[in-house]
């Protein structure tokens, strides 16, 4: 229900309603004589284009208490307005299309985001130093995150002989690994290092295993503010003379995944892996591991690249 309502820019209450008006009157329920009849509306033209320009400003420029639109505070303010109260919530939604808007989940983002103009400048300067003091043959630049992939056990609905009870013995215990990758920005590909926790011990160990799969490269990486991308365990393995001396760390600004390319590489392969439910964590890992690694991927820190 919950999907057919998102797909229909509805609330969930008003499918279900749907529902039991299809089970009452069946097609008599699907026809309501006004879909898209403005002569059955009770705003006057010159009303419509002020609901309009009011729905086009956030929310609170109008006094509302809440920080998006919805149907019953759009209600709210047109029976305070103009005095005037529709029967049908279809009326208001007509209202909010008009005003180019559509129902969808707004995106989550940490509060502690820094404001959106210091984030762009902090990008602009990343991309700038990349290209400036990060030039030539021998550097490779990459783009780098964790994720974890989980399996565990999922009972389905199946047909069994009526009024008998089945029983299936499952594995409880849900199953996960975790990974590194390193999106290349001048192709695309990834290398994937499998890793036994997320930890300052384990992301050394995988850094070293990338020098020496390219120890004729200065490799600069750029990735978040994770506590073990920035322990002082970490920065005692770089510098001159040190395991990883080849390798340069950027930070990206904080609480801002949104910037790093490669968290839509994972996004892309945990679609790939939800969408089939495989027997066992193993097959899962190799779905996902041949997914990332059979192919280029298009995201890039330098969007002027792709």
């Amino acid at each position: 229900v919950e999907t057919v309502a998102e797909m229909a820019e509805r609330q969930v209450s008003t499918i279900l309603s749907w529902v039991r008006d299809w089970h009452a009157t069946r097609l008599a329920s699907i026809h309501t004589g006004h879909a898209g009849n403005l002569n059955a509306s009770k705003l006057t033209a010159q009303q419509r284009a002020e609901v309009v320009a009011v729905l086009q400003q956030p929310p609170g420029d109008e006094g509302l208490p809440v920080e998006f639109w919805n149907v019953p505070d759009l209600a709210g303010w047109i029976s305070s307005r103009f005095q005037i109260t529709y029967a049908s919530e279809t009326s208001y939604h007509f209202l909010l299309h008009l005003a180019g808007l559509s129902f969808h989940k707004p995106e989550g983002i940490d509060q502690r985001r820094a404001p959106e103009a210091e984030i762009t400048a902090r990008m602009a300067q990343i991309r700038h130093d990349l290209a400036t003091c990060w030039a030539g043959d021998d550097v490779m630049i990459v783009a780098a995150d964790e994720v974890r992939i989980e399996h565990e056990a999922i009972l389905r609905r199946a047909w069994y002989t009526r009024g008998a009870k089945a029983r299936l013995r499952v594995n409880r215990i849900t199953q996960a690994q975790s990974y590194i990758g390193f999106l290349h920005e001048t192709d695309g590909r990834v290398d994937l290092i499998a890793l036994d926790w997320q930890d300052s011990d384990n992301i050394v160990n995988a850094l070293t295993e990338l020098t020496l799969t390219y120890p004729n490269k200065r490799i600069v990486i750029v990735w978040d503010n994770a506590t073990w991308h920035t322990s002082k365990h970490l920065r005692s393995h770089l510098g001159e003379g040190n395991p990883l001396e080849n390798i340069h760390l950027i930070n990206l600004p904080p609480y801002a995944p949104d910037h790093n390319p490669i968290e839509h590489v994972w996004n892309e392969a945990k679609n790939h892996i939800t969408n089939h439910q495989r027997a066992s964590f193993t097959e899962t890992r190799h779905a996902f591991e041949t997914y990332i690694t059979n192919n280029k991927f298009p995201y890039r820190i330098n969007k002027d690249l792709v």
